[in-house]
């Protein structure tokens, strides 16, 4: 089972638009942070309306075991936060790498995500919706509000330099515990945390450049020592404005037992609500043309067994989860003791990836998916299953020379909320995927 990963948050209110570059110039410390902050303070009257899809990588780091003293059953140190600082522990081993990609969105004063395949938004939070692992939210557009529109927030100009072909002014920052709106995700709530840390400015438009923030150690309950997160900054154009959105964000988080994880979000496919547009939640999905009958079908029975073979490759090398992914029912599915059909052979089961880990420390690329619809003679419905893993895979043969048993069961799912299906492929074997026509038995269960 995979050990329990921190959460994260900061807590705010909007977002930040950029305006049009003007010519390099250079002006006094104070006025530049007031023209910044005038443009903050303006964007939280216009609210950001556009979404993206965040595509996020994440890298588990491991310490080496301490060395403990024979005479003592446990050494408290292990585990404690004191002297311990990013990259400072001793050298660290590489254990996994997983990708995930969401939608993110603001509503009202806060973000709102749903996974990639969706085509709606989710009314669970983003630590309900990515359960295992460490998760943030902020970077998309409420990050900035607690820093610049909060009273508590220290600030002192620290000096200016050349970025590239601009002058930049750079500032620090502290925002105190009793100000501060970062909330960390610990085994007995929500604990709020002081943070620090330093943002550019470019001189002739007072626009953001980047920032990066870390925060005052943690509590014990937190089950890590430190968070950081870094943030470069561009200007994308959306519909007939331009939007500052983060180019790349970097997420680091440090444990007691000196584990380290680095979490890196770019931000692709945005685009602006127009004033037809809408947010949805919690609404049925409709993966193709089909119609979903205003009298929802029958279920199906529990207890059915139907083998599904995939139509698109799954290559753990791009595919993420939250990905979108379809099989289609092999072989007609009959009522018990009944000549009549049930589920027609070509029928179509639509889903998604829930995990795309590769384990470095067992060789192996673990992924997990789960089918949620069956689209069958123009219906859609929904479904419930459960992952029969005795059924005996069809693979490609291994090319020669080589010797690889294929696709199977490995290990118990992960930690996650949603529980699918989940398959091992080794990490050695060249080009090693999911393949088209991949095939896999599920059992129907109740809902």
């Amino acid at each position: 089972m995979e050990p329990s990963r921190p959460r994260i948050a900061l807590l705010a209110l909007a977002a930040i638009f950029a305006s049009p570059a003007y010519p390099q110039s250079s002006e006094d410390p104070t006025a530049l942070l007031d023209r910044a902050r005038q443009k903050i303070a303006a964007t939280t009257q216009r609210l950001l309306k556009c979404t993206c899809l965040e595509t996020i990588e994440r890298t588990y780091y491991a310490a080496p075991a301490p060395k403990m003293n024979p005479r003592i059953m446990t050494d408290a140190s292990a585990n404690s936060c004191d002297g311990k600082a990013f990259g400072a522990n001793g050298p660290l081993s590489l254990e996994a790498k997983d990708r995930l990609r969401i939608g993110v969105t603001v509503s009202g004063d806060k973000e709102i995500f749903s996974w990639a395949a969706a085509n709606r938004f989710d009314s669970r939070s983003v630590f309900q919706l990515v359960s295992s692992g460490p998760i943030s939210m902020g970077f998309f557009g409420t990050y900035l509000v607690d820093i610049f529109e909060n009273p508590g927030t220290r600030i002192e100009f620290s000096g200016k330099k050349q970025q590239a072909a601009a002058e930049v002014f750079e500032y620090t920052f502290e925002v105190p515990a009793e100000s501060s709106h970062y909330g960390i995700g610990a085994e007995n709530g929500w604990e709020i945390t002081g943070y620090r840390g330093s943002f550019q400015i470019y001189s002739a438009t007072a626009e953001l450049a980047g920032l990066m923030e870390e925060t005052a150690q943690l509590p014990p309950d937190a089950r890590m020592c430190r968070a950081r997160t870094s943030i470069d900054y561009h200007y994308m154009l959306i519909g007939d404005d331009e939007f500052l959105i983060p180019r790349r964000s970097q997420l680091e988080t440090l444990s007691g037992n000196a584990d380290e994880t680095s979490s890196i979000t770019t931000f692709s496919g945005c685009h602006e609500y127009t004033a037809e547009s809408s947010l949805r939640f919690d609404t049925p999905e409709s993966p193709s043309s089909a119609k979903i009958s205003t009298q929802p079908p029958a279920p199906l029975p529990p207890g059915l067994s139907l083998t599904l073979a995939l139509l698109a490759t799954i290559n753990p090398a791009s595919a993420a989860a939250g990905d979108a992914i379809s099989a289609e029912v092999s072989t007609a599915v009959r009522a018990p003791h009944s000549k009549q059909i049930l589920v027609p052979a070509g029928a179509i089961a639509h889903g998604r990836i829930l995990q795309m880990r590769h384990r470095y420390n067992a060789s192996r690329f673990l992924i997990s998916i789960r089918f949620e619809t069956l689209e069958a003679n123009g219906v859609v419905l929904p479904l419930f299953l459960r992952w029969d893993h005795k059924l005996q895979f069809q693979t490609p043969p291994a090319p020669k020379g080589f010797r690889d048993r294929g696709p199977e069961f490995s290990l118990p799912p992960p930690s996650t909320a949603e529980i699918g299906g989940i398959f091992s492929l080794s990490a050695f074997r060249p080009g090693s995927v999911l393949p088209a026509g991949f095939k896999s038995k599920w059992i129907t269960v109740s809902p």
